[in-house]
């Protein structure tokens, strides 16, 4: 029995991590397994069965020095990232890439054909003082939502079980309303950008990943973190948060019960493409 298209996917994804990895050992690049990525670690040794993305950070001075040295064509793979590469790139975070292995993606409102991807996010700091934070907070979610709202039709999933009423709300705003056309995409990624990179992470206590799902359940303080510690994924060695227990509480409740399988999220992909075998 052969292997089914989500495996065949996953196991594409664990070749360009290999790379990733070696790559971030190579220079010096402090990088973390991230959100299911790292659940998977933990919990299977691996992916999650039902996964089907790789999600890893850095640092955000390590993040800059992977971009400058993705510019001088240094790297093993496809960079795409908006402010250095690829001015076509919607995401603001960096997505590695295969291009030789592609697959069809029905989760927004406009269908995509991809090669299949790694997310890499930056992960950046937060003001030490509690009031000064939570106001700082309020202001990076508004800032996603306006960067959302300029990339839609092809960013949005619309189709992502158990969102709460305010972003269900949002969402059905968005596909009544040309929301790209008062949002401008060029002006709202930049002004993202600049809110997130305002508290260097060096004078932070805190750590935060601006961009991920779990919005501002993660974000920790820095000895969350810490160097890392060093987990089983798929045969391999990775570096995850130090503090697995805190940081998977956090982001999951009981992280060692499986959830209902109507709450499996995973990118709606629907077939693998490959440049021998079609879709599938």
């Amino acid at each position: 029995m052969g292997l089914t298209p989500l495996r065949r996917l996953q196991l594409a994804e664990l070749e360009m991590a290999k790379k990733f990895v070696a790559f971030c050992d190579e220079h010096d690049l402090r990088y973390f397994m991230l959100d299911g990525t790292f659940l998977g670690a933990v919990r299977h040794k691996g992916f999650i069965p039902w996964d089907d993305d790789m999600d890893f950070g850095l640092l955000r001075e390590d993040y800059e020095r992977f971009l400058l040295l993705s510019e001088m064509k240094q790297v093993p793979f496809d960079v795409h990232n908006y402010f250095t590469s690829d001015s076509n790139m919607r995401r603001y975070f960096t997505k590695i890439e295969d291009p030789s292995i592609k697959v069809r993606r029905n989760a927004a409102k406009i269908e995509e054909i991809t090669n299949i991807w790694i997310d890499i996010f930056p992960l950046d700091g937060m003001p030490n003082q509690s009031v000064l934070r939570k106001f700082r907070e309020y202001y990076i979610l508004w800032r996603r939502a306006a960067y959302r709202f300029s990339i839609f039709s092809i960013n949005v999933d619309t189709q992502k079980p158990n969102r709460p009423l305010a972003e269900k709300l949002l969402i059905e705003f968005g596909k009544r309303f040309p929301v790209e056309k008062v949002f401008r995409f060029d002006r709202e990624i930049k002004k993202l950008d600049k809110a997130v990179k305002k508290y260097p992470l060096a004078k932070s206590k805190w750590l935060f990943n601006a961009m991920s799902g779990y919005k501002f359940k993660e974000m920790f303080r820095k000895e969350i973190f810490g160097e890392g510690l060093f987990y089983e994924f798929e045969g391999q060695k990775w570096r995850g948060p130090q503090d697995f227990e805190t940081y998977l509480t956090q982001l999951y409740g009981d992280y060692m019960s499986f959830p209902p399988e109507s709450e499996r999220n995973c990118h709606s992909i629907s077939s693998i493409y490959e440049s021998n075998d079609g879709l599938q």
